[in-house]
């Protein structure tokens, strides 16, 4: 089985979706960078053009922590729009033992004391804006260098362009940030289906609700496939699925529960009948069973 994409080069289907996947880079890149034992890491990133400074605090401690200038410019770039600029500061925080995260950004405060005047220039070259606050008109320097930045606006707009007449929208320029992956589910129905040696067994919150939670297990040949909703998925780095009584639960690496938008347990409340349960765990080990090696199965 091909190995997953890194997020560097994976296909996102928006803009909003890379964003996420930014922060969570940010995050992880903090977490290796902090010593065993923390409770919150807190990391604050502040750019006007090309001048940075990032901060990573463990605990209120300030840290040493590399790899984030790329993540954040990214971040910075997909959070543009038009005559409203990019954000200047970006705060994120983690707890242990979730991998979500809250924050915020701002695109009107000054990130800095002091802006110096060549990146005052670079910041309303690269990411024009129509009102630009007062601090960075101030900061201008009084005559052009040479050899300006291309606008990032104008490569925005022409990427927009090729999506059609509805852009998915950007992460946010200005404002709060939170995600909160979900930890658990109910599941009051399933069904199966088996066809040319795929083996699905699918699970679902509230019959004829396409909205309601769902969750899909699929096992083929020596490959296995993991998906929430139909959009969120993985096909790797789940390394147990345990069936406990009225619990399913499934645990994951911390990438394939990013691609799934779960903690790293993921549990689903069985509310079915023990008969209903037996046949369930009956299911899914037919489904996992071509899948020799790539996960544990517990309880099935």
């Amino acid at each position: 089985m091909a190995a997953r994409r890194s997020r560097k080069n994976r296909y996102w289907r928006s803009r909003h979706d890379e964003g996420h996947a930014m922060r969570m880079a940010i995050g992880d890149l903090a977490r290796a960078a902090a010593e065993p034992g923390w409770t919150r890491l807190a990391v604050r990133r502040a750019q006007v053009g090309p001048h940075a400074v990032t901060t990573v605090t463990r605990d209120g401690r300030e840290i040493a922590a590399e790899g984030m200038d790329e993540p954040f410019q990214r971040l910075r770039e997909l959070s543009y729009e038009a005559d409203a600029g990019t954000w200047f500061t970006c705060e994120l925080a983690f707890s242990a033992g979730s991998r979500g995260y809250t924050g915020s950004v701002d695109s009107a405060a000054p990130p800095f004391e002091d802006v110096p005047p060549s990146a005052a220039l670079a910041e309303l070259t690269t990411f024009p804006r129509a009102e630009p606050p007062g601090w960075l008109l101030s900061a201008l320097p009084t005559a052009a260098p040479i050899g300006l930045p291309t606008p990032w606006g104008d490569r925005r707009e022409r990427w927009d362009r090729n999506l059609g007449d509805r852009p998915p929208p950007p992460p946010p320029h200005h404002g709060e940030l939170a995600y909160l992956p979900a930890t658990t589910m109910a599941c009051r129905d399933f069904g199966t289906r088996d066809k040319h040696n795929r083996h699905l067994v699918y699970l679902v919150e509230q019959v004829d609700d396409r909205e309601a939670e769902q969750l899909v297990v699929i096992g083929y040949e020596e490959a296995y496939r993991v998906a929430r909703h139909g959009l969120r998925d993985t096909d790797e780095g789940v390394r147990s699925i345990t069936l406990d009584g009225a619990a399913l639960r499934f645990e994951l690496t911390g990438e394939a529960a990013d691609a799934l938008g779960t903690e790293t347990t993921f549990e689903v409340r069985l509310e079915l009948p023990p008969e209903a349960i037996a046949e369930l765990g009956a299911a899914l080990g037919k489904a996992l069973a071509p899948v020799a090696g790539a996960l544990e199965r517990i309880g099935f």
